[in-house]
This record gives structure tokens, sequence and C-alpha cells, in this order.
């Protein structure tokens, strides 16, 4: 057989082929669908529905229907066979009342003969409880009595009280002393700065205390020994710290207050750091009649001091 013979039978075969597939082809539909796009009017800027879309439409909201369903008739007779439930459940509590309220009957009556016995035998255990209160609120007699002790310990608060309290009855008895021996120093300069005069009185131990005056005490702070004021062109006067140090100073008195218990110390004491003083400042020592203090003048006012009582008049 020849190629050309083949070729020509193929081809035959595929016209053939072709043939019955546009016969057996279903036809299409040749109107336009819903989704597609819509023509809009440019006059009214309106969308123009074609009259076979408007068709479409209409058929599709006839062919539209409600499809009855189970669920409404299953809800209706699940309601109805609650309800007949209820009612079941109701008359049943109907009757297990009635059937209950003679025995809740005798209990109420059984409860109201057993409160009556109570507040029968009631009053008794009020009156004890009446009486337990009274005994509360009264002493109780088997308690001991503390017994308050005098304290004879030691204490260093109380001490340091006492020795202050010793400090501030010597300092005032300057007040009531019966007579003083009294040492003034003036400087050779006629005039001491207030800043060197606290200075030097500080430096010997001296305090500011009562009665604005300097005061020296006993090694152990026991003792008042002696004080010392400043002396003004009114005579003696105290110092004021505040203004001190801007002060002119003219003299310093010193001054013991007889009688006293330890006037031998007191005196030796206020002897040697006036004569200290005086040699710091450049000064010179005078006693309370204006001489000066010589070792003769000392001895006398020593033994003056020593054996001084009661109403003796101070003169050397």
């Amino acid at each position: 057989m020849e190629v050309t013979t083949i070729v020509g039978i193929v081809i035959a075969i595929i016209i053939m082929l072709f043939g019955l597939r546009l016969l057996f082809k279903k036809p299409g539909d040749a109107a336009p669908s819903l989704d597609s796009e819509l023509h809009v009017n440019s006059d009214s800027q309106q969308p123009v529905i074609p009259r076979h879309v408007r068709d479409q439409l209409q058929s599709a909201k006839e062919a539209e229907r409600v499809e009855p369903t189970l669920t409404e008739t299953a809800a209706e007779q699940f309601s109805a066979a609650q309800q007949v439930e209820v009612q079941a459940e109701k008359a049943e509590s109907a009757q297990a009342e009635q059937a209950a309220a003679p025995a809740q009957a005798e209990l109420k009556a059984d409860v109201t003969a057993v409160e009556e016995e109570k507040s029968a035998a009631s009053p008794e255990p009020a009156q004890q409880g009446e009486d337990k209160k009274a005994d509360e609120f009264n002493l109780n007699s088997s308690i001991e009595k503390a017994e308050i002790s005098d304290f004879d310990d030691e204490s260093s608060i109380l001490d340091e009280h006492l020795h202050e309290q010793q400090r501030v009855d010597e300092a005032s008895a300057l007040s009531t002393a019966a007579e003083f021996i009294a040492l003034n120093i003036y400087p050779e300069r006629r005039v001491l700065s207030g800043e060197k005069t606290l200075k030097v009185l500080l430096k010997y131990g001296l305090r500011f205390g009562e009665m604005a005056c300097f005061h020296r005490y006993s090694e152990d702070g026991s003792k008042l020994l002696f004080s010392v004021l400043q002396i003004t062109d009114e005579g003696a006067a105290g110092f004021d710290l505040e203004t001190l140090s801007t002060e002119q100073v003219k003299g310093l008195a010193f001054f013991l207050a007889l009688p006293h218990s330890d006037v031998q110390n007191a005196f030796d004491t206020m002897d040697s750091i006036s004569r200290l003083i005086a040699r710091e400042i450049d000064g010179t020592v005078y006693d309370q009649n204006n001489q000066e203090f010589t070792p003769q003048l000392r001895e006398q006012w020593r033994h003056f001091a020593i054996d001084y009582r009661a109403g003796q008049s101070a003169e050397v």
C-alpha cells in the first residue's frame, strides 16, 4: 500500500470524527450570564439591565421557596413534653405537702413543748450568770500584794543628776554667802580684749555658769572652789558670751565665798590660778583693799580664810 493512500485514509478518519463531534455537541446557551458586566448609561449614569437578565431575575425569585424543616416541629414537641413533666411534678409536690402536713403539725407541737420546759428551767441559770458577773468585778482576796522597797543600788543617771544639782546648789550659795575674799587682776596695758580673756579663762579650767560667772571646780568636779567676774567702770559685773569677743575687759575679779567646806584647797587654787593668769596677760594681782598681793598678804588672807567663823568681818 502506498504512503499517499495511508495518509488519505487518516485524513478521512479525522474529518469523520470532527463531523461526529459537531453533530453530537450540545448547543451552548447564548444568553449572557447574570455575572456579566453591566452597561452604564452615559447620560443618567445608571446601569442598563438587558431584558433577558430581567427575565432571569424574575424566574429566580419565583423558583425560590421555603422548604419545610423538622426543627420547628421537634421544638414544639419538646416544649409540650416539658410542660407535661412540669405539671406532673407540681401535682406530686402538692400531694407530698398534703401528706406531710400532719407530721409538721406534730413537730411544731413538740418544739413548743420543749421551749416551754426550757423557759421554765432558765431563771436559775440566769441568776447564776448574774452572780458570776458580780464576782468577776470583785477583787480577788487571794492576790498577793506587791511590796515596794527602797532603791539602794548605784545608778549612773542618778549620780549624774545629784552631781549637777550639787553644782547648782553651790553656785547659788554665792548669793547667800556670808563673806567673800576677793583678788583683782589688772593688766599693765590697762585694757584686755574680750577674746583673749575668754581663751585664758577656758585654758585654766574655768567654765561659764550661774550668775554669768566663770567658775572653777575641784578635780573631781564635786565642789565649787571660786568664781570670776569682769571689772568695769561701775565695778564687778557678769560676762555676756554673745558680746564678750568684741568687748574690752579692764580687769578680772576672783572671789571665794565663805564659809567653805574645803576652804584651804579653794584659796590655794584661786591664788595659784590668779598669779598664772596675771603672768600671761602681763598684769598684777591686788587684794580686795587694792593692795598689791605680796607673799605676806597672801599668808594673812590664807589664815583668815582657814580660821573664818560666821559673823567675822573680812579685814586683814
